[in-house]
């Protein structure tokens, strides 16, 4: 699936939250191979470890480590600039299939998350972006997949990666969160979920009412979800600054991996 993936480093307290979801994650979504890709930020005042060198002799020692581990594929790149910028251009020339990154700052305020690597990444990659929380459960590869829906052509387009992850024995939800604002698609909405159900029987179908977040949320940490499915809205680069409420609160608030898939992914 995502065969190859560009994985976010960095120094942060947080890298070792990673390390110790990393090995379900590559399970999960079937990940062959690894480049770890440190951004220096050349804004910032820079410390010894942040020099090209010492990083890349790190990221070395990381890959070989992170190789024996998991057996699979690791290299390593070192890049200068704004991360979230960086790590897209290196996932693009590469041709990853997608790209792996923490979440740092989950249940702090929205300006904060503003401000991260996460939701930058979100705006303007084009490639699936599976974010790991800082937080939680590290999670079980065999439990149940869980997928965000609206009816939208977003969703529909997440639908078909949602799909590919229910291979035999493992189960899926689909949560349609009817908000008061929403559009007058109801009956499309149904029919999509009618039409899923049927076609995999593995797959349980909610429709819920209230605040999209909270609920989808809630429902991912009742079912212990391995990873949580959302289209990302955007088609220009105007659109893609706004990610989309839904999927920007869900990858802020939740404590389970959420994979936001673009619209145009080749998935």
């Amino acid at each position: 699936m995502l065969n190859h993936c560009v994985l976010a480093f960095d120094y942060s307290d947080s890298w070792q939250k990673t390390c110790e979801r990393l090995p379900s994650i590559v399970q999960l979504v079937k990940v062959q191979r690894l480049t770890l890709v440190h951004v220096v930020d050349t804004t910032r005042r820079m410390n010894v470890e942040d020099s090209t060198a010492a990083a890349a002799s790190h990221l070395q020692d990381l890959a070989i480590k992170l190789s024996g581990e998991m057996g699979i594929t690791v290299n390593y790149e070192v890049r200068s600039g704004f991360a979230a910028t960086e790590l897209h251009e290196a996932a693009r020339r590469l041709r990853a299939d997608g790209i792996i990154v923490l979440n740092q700052s989950h249940s702090v305020g929205r300006a904060l998350f503003h401000g991260n690597v996460a939701l930058n990444l979100a705006r303007i990659t084009h490639l699936p972006l599976l974010i790991l929380p800082a937080s939680g459960p590290v999670p079980e590869p065999s439990a149940p997949v869980l997928l965000a829906t609206d009816g939208s052509r977003p969703a529909q387009v997440a639908q078909r990666v949602f799909e590919r992850f229910l291979t035999p024995g493992r189960h899926g939800l689909v949560v349609w969160v009817e908000t008061d604002d929403a559009d007058d698609n109801a009956a499309v909405v149904r029919g999509q979920l009618d039409e899923l159900s049927q076609r995999h029987e593995q797959v349980i179908a909610r429709h819920l009412k209230g605040s999209a977040v909270r609920e989808i949320v809630k429902v991912a940490d009742a079912e212990q979800v391995s990873l949580v499915i959302l289209g990302k809205r955007g088609t220009t680069p105007i659109q893609e600054l706004m990610v989309g409420s839904t999927a920007e609160g869900v990858a802020r608030e939740s404590e389970r991996p959420v994979l936001l898939v673009p619209i145009n992914t080749e998935l």
